[in-house]
């Protein structure tokens, strides 16, 4: 009986865990890679170990300048359509519904966290790198020229790639 007890306790263990990793798998797997442009902000989590904190030129939107359906307030979900320009994405427009793309568009989902005036915070949840212990600040004092591949699923999930230093892959030993 015993027996049986906590081979349904691992069963229900490995299927929670699953849960929790399959949607960023299915990302990465089927998703489409972007390149977005980042702007430096101050690291440091005592309880989550080193990492880089990312801010994304797409997370401030200036709604004078870009399309949308109507007003947005903080706390909503946003969709937001990406097109490659020259070399980053860039946001086309946004919405409160999820859009339809081509092949040439991704779409990604944010949450707007302030609204001022026509414009919006956007927290797209690939805000965080992390990085091994001890490598978090000399990264962040190199964030002059920091780019991030992005993978973007077809539900409009993002899941952050791979961290780029002047256009080289941030590798660790």
């Amino acid at each position: 009986m015993n027996s049986k007890r906590f081979g349904l306790l691992m069963v229900y263990s490995l299927i929670i865990i699953s849960l929790i990793f399959l949607p960023k798998m299915f990302t990465l797997s089927l998703g489409k890679d972007i390149l977005l442009k980042t702007e430096p902000v101050d690291p440091r989590d005592v309880f989550r170990g080193d990492y880089v904190n990312l801010n994304y030129e797409i997370s401030t939107i200036d709604l004078d300048k870009t399309p949308f359906d109507h007003e947005f307030m903080m706390g909503e979900s946003i969709y937001a359509k990406l097109s490659e320009k020259e070399k980053y994405w860039t946001i086309d427009w946004v919405s409160h519904r999820k859009p339809d793309v081509s092949d040439e568009d991704v779409c990604m989902k944010g949450v707007v966290t302030s609204s001022y005036d026509d414009t919006l915070n956007v927290r797209w949840g690939i805000e965080s790198y992390f990085v091994p212990e001890g490598d978090g600040i000399p990264i962040q004092m190199q964030m002059e020229n920091t780019s991030v591949i992005v993978s973007v699923g077809p539900d409009c999930s993002a899941v952050l790639k791979q961290l780029l230093i002047d256009d080289e892959p941030v590798t660790f030993e």
